[in-house]
């Protein structure tokens, strides 16, 4: 067999595996078998913040309630500086992990808005 015929038997192969080797991970990533690890993290942290927010969010009710105001005078971009230190307050009473601080205070702050 000559080196040409090797070359000619070869080459359904060779563009097999071409083809294969570049669209192989672009169905894997768009079919969603393959994720990375910046989305396996972000898909393990969304449900403790929006718990954490939801723990958040009825200590403000119980707190309105316990000083006999209304939610409603939170609401508003006028007074984000009042929801901000309401959250503050009730952010020291809630044992929160420091990595997720921020986006518990943010999301339980837009949820009194």
């Amino acid at each position: 067999m000559t080196f040409e015929q090797c070359l000619e038997r070869t080459k359904p192969y060779t563009i097999g595996l071409v083809v294969g080797g570049f669209a192989a991970p672009i169905v894997g990533f768009n079919a969603g078998w393959i994720t990375t690890t910046t989305a396996s993290a972000q898909a393990a942290e969304t449900p403790r913040v929006d718990a954490l927010t939801g723990i958040c969010s009825s200590a403000a009710g119980r707190m309105a309630t316990a000083r006999s105001t209304d939610l409603a005078t939170l609401k508003g971009y006028d007074n984000r500086a009042k929801r901000d230190e309401r959250v503050a307050v009730i952010m020291t009473d809630i044992q929160v992990p420091a990595d997720i601080l921020d986006k518990i205070s943010t999301s339980c702050s837009r949820s009194l808005s």
